[in-house]
C-alpha cells in the first residue's frame, strides 16, 4: 500500500509503538497508582494540573534548545527524559518530595517530547494518506496497548512498582533507536511572519482535546479501577481487551476519512463520543457494565484520533513553520488540561460524584465538532478552487 511506502513515517510508527508499549505497561497506571498511594481524588487532579501548568511555563525552552541542537536531537532528548517518568513515580507515597520530583520530571519530559513528535509526524506524513497513516500508527499502538496493560498489571501485582516501571524505562530508551535514521524537518529561521497566528486552529483543537482527556479520561480510569476491585491485574486486563477493539476501529475509520468522508466522520464521531461519555457516567461500580462499556466505546472511538489529528497534521504541514505550529498548539493542550483538571478537582473537593467529571467533557465535544467541520469545509473549498484551474 502506498501509505506504507513512506519510510520516515514507518520509522516514526515503530518509535511510537515502543513509546506506546512503555506507556501502556506503566504510564497508563499512573493515575490509579497515585490513588493507591493514598492521594485523594482532588489531589490527583491537582497534581495533573501542576504538571500541565509547569509544561506551559517551560515551553519556551523547547524552541530555544531545538534551534541550537536541531529538532531530531530535541526529539531524542524528549524521548530520553520521558523514560525517567517511570522510576520517578515509583517512590511516591502521598504528597511529598517524591511527588514534586515526579511532577517536575514529567513536565520537562512531556514538553520536549510531544511538541517534536507532532511536528515530525505532520511534516513527514502524506496529506493524501494522512487518515490511513494515523490509523496505522494507532493500530501499532493498539498492539502495544494489548500487551502493555496486561503485562503491566501482572508485573505491578506480582513484582512491584520498581520492577514494572524499570521495564517501561528500558523500552522507552529503546524507542530512541528508530529516530536516528528519520529525516530531520527544518525549523524555519528566523520565524516566518504569521507563524504563530497560523496556529489558531491547532491551539483551539488541542485545548479541546486537553479538556476532554484530562477530565473525563482520567475520571473514567479511576471509575474502572475502583469497579474492578482496585487491582492492577484486573484493570490492565480490561484495558488490553479494549485495545483489541480500538485497533480494528482505528484502521477502518482512518481509511473512511481518506475516501472523502472527513466531514461525515466529524458528526459521526461527535455522536459516538457523546454516547460514550453518557454510558461511562452511568456505569457506577458494576464491574460487568464497566467492562462492556470499556470495550464497546473503545471499538468505536478508533475514529477519534484520525478524525481530529488529520485536520491538525494537514494544517500544520501547510503552516509557515510546522515546529512553531505545534509549539503553540501544545500550549493550547496544556491550557485545556489545566482547566479541566482544576474543575475536576473542585468537583471532587465538593464531594460530588466522580461521574460528573466525565460529563464535563460534553460541551467540549460539540465545540470540537463545530471547529473540525469548519476546517474540513474550508479545505474542500480550497481543493475545489485548485482543481477548477484558472479561468480562461
Amino acid at each position: 500500500m502506498m501509505f506504507f511506502a513512506n519510510r520516515d513515517i514507518n520509522r516514526l510508527a515503530v518509535h511510537a509503538a515502543l513509546v506506546s508499549l512503555a506507556w501502556s505497561l506503566a504510564g497508563i497506571f499512573f493515575t490509579v497508582y497515585l490513588l493507591r498511594a493514598g492521594l485523594p481524588l482532588a489531589q490527583i487532579f491537582l497534581a495533573a494540573a501542576a504538571i500541565l501548568s509547569l509544561r506551559f511555563v517551560l515551553r519556551p525552552l523547547v524552541v530555544i534548545l531545538a534551534l541550537r541542537i536541531g529538532m531530531r536531537h530535541a526529539f531524542i532528548l524528549g524521548t530520553f527524559l520521558s523514560a525517567f517518568q517511570f522510576p520517578a513515580i515509583a517512590p511516591v507515597d502521598g504528597v511529598g518530595a517524591a511527588l514534586v520530583l515526579f511532577v517536575v520530571v514529567s513536565s520537562l519530559a512531556q514538553v520536549f517530547y510531544w511538541t517534536c513528535f507532532h511536528a515530525y509526524f505532520s511534516a513527514l506524513g502524506d496529506i493524501d494518506h494522512r487518515g490511513k497513516q494515523i490509523g496505522a500508527r494507532q493500530a501499532l499502538g493498539a498492539i502495544a496497548g494489548v500487551i502493555g496493560p496486561a503485562a503491566g498489571g501482572i508485573l505491578l501485582t506480582t513484582a512491584g512498582p520498581w520492577f514494572a516501571f524499570g521495564v517501561a524505562f528500558a523500552i522507552q530508551i529503546a524507542a530512541i533507536l528508530p529516530l536516528r535514521h528519520v529525516e530531520e524537518p527544518k525549523i524555519a529561521q528566523p520565524s516566518p511572519r504569521g507563524a504563530l497566528a497560523a496556529s489558531s486552529l491547532g491551539i483551539r483543537l488541542f485545548f479541546i482535546d486537553g479538556w476532554i482527556t484530562s477530565g473525563s479520561a482520567t475520571a473514567w480510569s479511576i471509575v474502572m479501577f475502583q469497579a474492578l476491585d482496585a487491582r492492577y491485574d484486573n484493570f490492565g486486563g480490561v484495558l488490553a481487551l479494549a485495545a483489541v477493539a480500538g485497533a480494528l476501529g482505528g484502521m477502518v475509520l482512518g481509511c473512511f476519512m481518506d475516501m472523502g468522508h472527513a466531514r461525515r466522520s466529524v458528526w459521526l464521531n461527535a455522536i459516538i463520543l457523546t454516547v460514550s461519555l453518557i454510558l461511562k457516567s452511568v456505569c457506577g461500580d458494576h464491574a460487568v457494565a464497566v467492562v462492556a462499556v470499556a470495550v464497546g466505546t473503545t471499538l468505536f472511538s478508533g475514529l477519534y484520533m484520525p478524525y481530529w489529528m488529520t485536520a491538525v497534521y494537514n494544517t500544520g504541514k501547510r503552516a509557515p513553520c510546522t515546529f512553531r505550529f505545534y509549539f503553540a498548539s501544545e500550549g493550547g493542550w496544556d491550557a485545556g488540561g489545566v482547566f479541566a483538571s482544576l474543575v475536576a478537582a473542585a468537583v471532587c473537593a465538593a464531594a460530588l460524584p466522580l461521574e460528573a467529571v466525565i460529563l464535563l467533557a460534553l460541551p467540549a465535544v460539540a465545540v470540537q465538532a463545530w471547529l473540525l467541520d469548519a476546517s474540513y469545509a474550508g479545505h474542500e473549498r480550497a481543493d475545489g478552487v485548485r482543481s477548477a484551474g484558472p479561468l480562461r
